[in-house]
């Protein structure tokens, strides 16, 4: 009918209908808003985690004094990102990248210094070279404070402050594939070793293994197998060219080699007296010498005897206390004086050995005495079956050489030698029986601040003599 809106085909929406729409259209702005709240507040949130994080994180960097002790002209400063050395001034500042590097043949003793902004310092032996890696410290508070050092040659000394004003203070040392952390407040060494052969890394560099001792504090080497080793006061370790980290043993360096006269044999030590025949097997820790020249009946001999150890009686010993020992020996009656003896050029190259970091240095050997024809010390005061002569010098490789002699004797009397020399020390022994001669070369009268020690005698003089050492040592100790 007309009028009737039924008959136009469509009609109006239930009222549940409508209430449908409405609540979807509500829940539809609902999450509109609360989207778009979520995403303000994650952003709020981020903002601020990024603030509080670039406050927490952020850092300066710092810088470093270096201090010149030794020539100015064995020292030199790289700056970052250059590739040229410089010679630098006293007082020159560092910053993060510079490097140092001191001449292998500078002199003796600390050459050169670097003096953190927080005082901590690192002193530098001839041969030494460190990169500054990291120096720097949080930007707006005191929570961080980072230093990292690479040290690629020679001996370094690493002294911490104590005390540090920062939350988190780290301080490593990088030695080719391997990281040492240092705890504050500590003394430290580390000393990259000559290789004994060449080995050359994939970066170029020769493989070289290093020595790290603690004198205070603890420090933890990383090795590059991922294993983490402590070591603690008066300890020391050494890492192989590897970057492995070997056992911590106590921190005591035996300076002398081959004391144990193990190493070659009888004729290779004597072949070091031929200088006709260059290719003949020889001995490359003792040297053999004697003189003056004299026809081959009146003159002495080097040789090897075996023996027990000394503090076992002679033939009473199993193979593990067997030891050898070098025996100088001249029979025959003879009328005039002779010296047979045997000589070690210290240090790896035989340029002799920098000692200024031991505070202890303790020399010792076994002597027996079977044989010495004159009386005492004869009648020059330096006829002796048994002497030792150390060669030093006292600061610097300008210096003069200077010696120490001690003459071993056999005393038959009791009573102080008749003649003496003046700078021999006298030491009487019993005749036929080992004895342990020790000093220390730190005590007043032997070499009380002397920086390098060149080189060991041990010999026989006089006219007939029959004389063994055994068990060379020299035990520095820092």
């Amino acid at each position: 009918m007309p009028g009737d809106s039924t008959s136009m085909g469509y009609a109006e929406p239930s009222p549940v209908v409508r209430s449908a729409a409405r609540q979807r259209t509500l829940l539809l702005a609902w999450l509109t808003l609360l989207f778009f709240f979520a995403l303000f507040a994650t952003m709020v949130s981020w903002a601020l985690w990024t603030a509080r994080e670039v406050y927490r994180t952020a850092t300066e960097p710092r810088e470093a004094l270096l201090i010149v002790r030794g020539p100015a002209e064995s020292i030199a400063w790289r700056p970052a990102n250059r590739t040229v050395y410089q010679a630098p001034r006293d007082q020159q500042p560092l910053a993060e990248g510079d490097s140092v590097r001191i001449v292998a043949s500078a002199g003796y003793g600390q050459l050169a210094s670097v003096r953190l902004f927080e005082t901590s310092q690192l002193d530098l032996w001839a041969g030494a070279e460190v990169a500054i890696e990291a120096l720097r410290t949080s930007r707006w508070h005191s929570g961080t404070l980072e230093i990292a050092i690479r040290q690629s040659a020679g001996y370094v000394r690493y002294d911490i402050r104590p005390n540090q004003p920062y939350e988190q203070a780290r301080y490593t040392v990088r030695v080719a594939d391997a990281l040492i952390d240092l705890a504050p407040g500590g003394s430290y060494s580390v000393e990259l070793l000559p290789p004994e052969r060449a080995v050359l890394r994939p970066d170029g560099g020769n493989a070289r293994s290093a020595d790290v001792a603690v004198r205070s504090g603890v420090a933890v080497v990383h090795g590059a197998d991922g294993r983490s080793v402590e070591v603690r006061p008066r300890e020391r370790l050494v890492l192989d060219p590897a970057g492995v980290p070997g056992l911590v043993v106590p921190a005591r360096w035996e300076l002398i080699r081959d004391g144990g006269f193990s190493q070659f044999s009888e004729e290779e030590y004597n072949n070091t007296t031929r200088q006709d025949e260059p290719t003949l097997p020889r001995a490359t820790t003792w040297r053999v010498y004697s003189g003056p020249a004299l026809p081959l009946e009146q003159r002495g001999f080097f040789r090897l005897s075996p023996i027990c150890r000394p503090q076992l009686p002679e033939g009473t010993c199993g193979p593990d206390d067997r030891r050898v020992a070098a025996w100088f020996y001249r029979p025959g009656n003879q009328t005039s004086g002779f010296t047979t003896g045997i000589k070690q050029d210290l240090g790896p190259r035989g340029e002799g050995i920098d000692i200024s970091e031991y505070r202890s240095l303790r020399f010792s050997l076994w002597a027996r005495i079977l044989y010495q024809s004159l009386n005492d010390v004869g009648d020059r005061g330096t006829e002796c079956p048994v002497m030792i002569r150390l060669v030093a010098k006292r600061n610097s490789p300008a210096d003069a050489e200077e010696e120490r002699v001690v003459c071993i004797y056999s005393d038959n009397d009791d009573q102080p030698p008749q003649v003496t020399q003046p700078g021999v020390t006298y030491i009487p022994v019993e005749r036929a029986v080992w004895a342990n001669i020790s000093f220390d070369l730190r005590d007043e009268g032997w070499l009380p601040d002397y920086r390098l020690l060149r080189s060991i005698e041990i010999y026989a003089n006089g006219h007939d003599y029959d004389s063994r050492v055994t068990e060379v040592s020299l035990i520095g100790e820092q």
